[in-house]
């Protein structure tokens, strides 16, 4: 298993795959009606193309194809190979914005087909969470008690009025018979930070992060208005058993890998290039502004 994570073995491979395609291909034609030799007119149906085109035939119609139309299909494919080879030919290619993404996609396709070789190790899957630890650190768990106070019934006196509640009960005064009635729970057991914010929003959720467990504290906003929270227990985020995460770790794992052999993949053809940028021609527009500055700063 570890050869098949050797980088140097997947250049290899995907080198192979690219040799592979072109000689299934073809050479290309390099002048018009196939006048670059004898190898760009021979045209190979294979057993693997039959097989496609029947199988697709039979998905479609529910039947197998009669010999007619079988001799119809091969005449379709034969068709669109002598239709590619000459559009080559005559350069209708060239300058085709649709057709080389087509070509850079099938392209990509054939790297990640290769990279996908690989299977990671828990040793690899372990590394990985450690290094994007806060994407799979699951959320901190909290209880406390709420005691709610009305915004919209006690209007711009809600804040004063917080505040003297909160006296109370840092004083001692029973929470059941302190606040405004309200249809949300003043008690929230132990809960995933997560599903504390779907209920009281993210301001309430980030501000009961900071409350000091065992006391009262407040005033807290939410959606619903002001609450006096007393934090009865909190628990740190962890990161999740390797079991708990494994297929979403191998998922990702998979995908950066892919992308890292890709760039790499690529970076190694690209250094095979030279690549000229030419200067764009100024247009009008901008010929008359720069003439314009020209004539402000006289």
């Amino acid at each position: 298993m570890k050869l098949l994570k050797e980088p140097l073995l997947h250049f290899l491979l995907i080198g192979s795959a690219l040799f592979l395609l072109y000689g299934w291909r073809g050479n290309p034609a390099s002048l018009p009606g196939g006048q670059a030799g004898t190898l760009t007119m021979q045209i190979t149906v294979t057993r693997d193309s039959l097989d496609q085109m029947e199988n697709l035939f039979v998905k479609t119609w529910q039947r197998p194809p009669t010999e007619e139309e079988r001799k119809g299909l091969i005449e379709d494919l034969v068709r669109n190979e002598i239709y590619y080879r000459e559009a080559i030919a005559l350069g209708l290619d060239r300058d085709d914005e649709v057709l080389k993404r087509r070509l850079r996609q099938k392209m990509e396709f054939i790297y990640e087909d290769i990279t996908s070789l690989a299977e990671p190790t828990d040793e690899d899957l372990q590394a990985f969470m450690q290094k994007h630890h806060e994407k799979y650190l699951n959320d901190p768990r909290i209880a406390f008690r709420q005691v709610y106070i009305n915004t919209n019934k006690r209007g711009t006196g809600a804040e004063a009025d917080a505040r003297q509640v909160l006296a109370q009960l840092t004083a001692g005064a029973d929470p059941d018979s302190a606040g405004d009635p309200t249809m949300l729970e003043p008690e929230v057991l132990l809960s995933p930070l997560r599903d504390i914010r779907k209920q009281f929003g993210d301001e309430f959720s980030r501000n009961l992060l900071e409350i000091e467990p065992g006391r009262w504290a407040g005033p807290i906003r939410s959606g619903f208005g002001l609450h006096l929270v007393l934090l009865r227990e909190s628990a740190s985020g962890r990161l999740p058993d390797l079991d708990e995460a494994r297929e979403m770790l191998k998922r990702d794992w998979s995908a950066e890998r892919q992308k890292m052999l890709k760039d790499a993949a690529y970076a190694r053809i690209r250094d095979g290039y030279t690549v000229t940028v030419e200067t764009p021609k100024a247009s009008a527009a901008s010929v008359a502004t720069a003439a314009n500055t020209r004539g402000r700063t006289r």
